[in-house]
């Protein structure tokens, strides 16, 4: 590089990204990373043609996106956007991946681009129904898989809203428990995911279930299953801040129903981290040192879903 000044200005400048994935490179068990996090099952179809999908395997969000991906069995290339700044357990944040901080500035996941000329998409709901859009037209780059907003326009306008407060109420109120340090602050979140959780039941009962918005798997289940997956089987919230934290689901048995149904469905077990790993990802939120946009705005007193 010697003599050009613009080769080592961009040397230097992805130095800390190329480092992250030298480390990336270590065994997965000192990143606490789960044996499936770094590559996707082979459910796709054979086409020439598929998307560049950011995510990161400890992502609730980006995982949203992922499981819409398997339902429709879009073929896509799955790259890990963010990557610890650090070897081992003491990493304290991550380093973007430049590609991309390209595609959209604030380096957040899920985002996918079907390749140069093409505007990026990103932010998880609205992932969700670009991807069901490729698999209700049966483009190139689908196989199959049910229209996850299905009904007439006003019926589809109904099932957004739905995910949309799923994603207020139901989801939100995790961050706020797991990142407060005012222990009031976390028993008034912990009221309020209670309050969702019992809205949630009603709403599902009323469907007629299986799924939250009754026989088929919509939006409104991809909006929930991440945080299900957090809250319900990792039981994240009972190991950081106690028992007194866990959500009783013996009086909410049509969530019950509904939680051993999705996770039963190969599109969500294809994206699903090992419990204890993932686990393991949220103990700086606990401990108040995480360094993602969701904590920082938690701490500033803003609720995770206004990222």
């Amino acid at each position: 590089l010697k003599g050009h000044p613009v080769c080592c200005s961009l040397f230097l400048a992805t130095a800390p990204f190329r480092i992250a994935v030298a480390c990336a490179q270590l065994p997965r068990k000192a990143l606490r990373m789960p044996d499936g996090a770094l590559k996707r099952p082979a459910s796709a179809i054979a086409k020439t043609q598929e998307l560049e999908f950011f995510s990161a395997w400890f992502c609730p969000y980006a995982q949203r996106a992922w499981i819409a991906l398997e339902h429709h069995g879009v073929r896509f290339k799955k790259v890990e956007g963010l990557l610890p700044d650090r070897p081992g357990e003491e990493f304290v944040g991550y380093i973007k991946n430049p590609r991309l901080l390209e595609l959209n500035p604030k380096g957040l996941v899920p985002t996918i681009s079907e390749g140069p000329g093409t505007p990026p998409v990103y932010e998880s709901l609205v992932c969700i129904e670009y991807i069901d859009e490729l698999g209700a037209g049966g483009g190139e780059l689908n196989v199959d898989g049910a229209t996850l907003l299905p009904g007439s326009p006003s019926q589809r306008a109904d099932l957004r809203l739905k995910a949309d407060w799923v994603n207020r109420h139901c989801c939100s109120p995790f961050y706020q428990i797991l990142v407060r340090k005012d222990q009031a602050e976390r028993e008034a979140a912990l009221k309020d995911l209670n309050a969702g959780v019992d809205e949630l039941e009603k709403l599902a009962a009323a469907a007629g279930g299986p799924f939250l918005a009754g026989k088929q798997l919509t939006i409104v289940d991809l909006a929930l299953i991440p945080w299900a997956h957090r809250i319900m089987i990792c039981k994240i919230l009972e190991r950081y801040r106690g028992p007194s934290f866990a959500l009783d689901l013996s009086a909410r048995p049509t969530l019950a129903q509904w939680l051993e149904k999705v996770f039963a469905l190969p599109a969500v077990r294809a994206t699903l981290a090992e419990p204890e790993a993932l686990a393991m990802t949220y103990r700086r939120y606990a401990d108040g040192v995480a360094q993602s946009q969701v904590a920082e705005a938690v701490r500033q007193g803003k609720a995770a879903h206004t990222v």
